[in-house]
């Protein structure tokens, strides 16, 4: 007879907590359970071991809020299956548990738990340094990648020519912590030796990308000539064009004139030293 009771009681607790949330938004907090042939007592949420919401449903007001820093439970969207807390900051970060108790005779009580975290993203995409706008084969390429002020650290990977890049090649530095705010800054080191093999009709894609979590996502990408590409693969391969350093290019109007009429004394130029050499070659 005990063992029937128990077969038809509460089973089956689980909680869906966000594994992280940007501060200053809302985080829900689900509950979810099979309460079956029982009737429910309660549902009580907390935070470490420290209770800050309960829902007792015969009790009138069914809902008790218990107030403590780092939560700010949202009243009117939160009931005996899910919590809304409202505005996360930094210390609402940690360990949230649901205790589900069926009513009597059995009180059986179960509980999950999950973990929460607030985090801050950075202010602005990540930026590449120390890269030159040219290489030739054999070159050392050797720059760094930074994505400063967020908690925690943005996660940064490299890829050249969409391709990820040996993490023989890859270095990563110690994370710098701002003490006034504890703010982190991520730096990612990248060096390997230049071959024929990564360019692509003269050029080599070089990203970097931030991540944190499903919440931010951020790259930017350098765009690298070959130098002497022109000469190596000629005029029906490369155009003046293609070896305008793409990193400059914007959506400023007045810029794009200046850059056609820079492109175009640039074939003129190319043009006539090319004829030059053609004629030298056959003298």
């Amino acid at each position: 007879m005990f063992l029937l009771e128990l077969s038809c009681a509460l089973r089956d607790v689980r909680v869906r907590v966000p594994h992280a949330v940007k501060r200053g938004e809302k985080a829900i907090l689900k509950c979810f359970y099979d309460i079956e042939d029982d009737s429910l007592y309660s549902v009580k949420w907390y935070k470490g071991r420290r209770e800050f919401y309960r829902y007792t449903p015969k009790e009138t007001p069914p809902m008790k809020i218990f107030h403590f820093p780092g939560i700010k439970v949202r009243r009117p969207a939160s009931n005996e299956s899910q919590v809304v807390l409202d505005v996360v900051t930094m210390p609402t970060s940690g360990k949230y548990s649901c205790e589900v108790s069926a009513d009597a005779p059995s009180f059986h009580t179960l509980i999950a738990a999950a973990e929460l975290e607030v985090i801050e993203t950075p202010h602005n995409p990540p930026f590449i340094t120390g890269i030159r706008p040219r290489y030739r084969v054999g070159d050392i390429l050797r720059g760094n990648c930074t994505s400063r002020h967020s908690r925690p650290a943005a996660n940064l990977t490299w890829t050249v020519n969409n391709e990820e890049v040996n993490p023989a090649h890859v270095r990563h530095h110690k994370i710098l912590r701002d003490t006034r705010n504890e703010m982190e800054t991520a730096i990612v080191g990248i060096h390997f030796v230049v071959t024929d093999q990564h360019f692509d009709n003269g050029k080599l894609k070089l990203r970097c990308s931030a991540q944190l979590h499903d919440i931010y996502w951020k790259t930017t990408e350098k765009t690298i000539l070959e130098a002497d590409a022109f000469v190596k693969y000629g005029s029906n391969r490369v155009s003046p064009v293609d070896l305008y350093d793409e990193q400059y290019s914007t959506h400023d109007e007045d810029f794009h004139n200046k850059k056609n009429s820079y492109l175009t004394q640039l074939q003129g130029k190319l043009s006539s030293q090319l004829a030059k050499k053609t004629m030298a070659s056959r003298v």
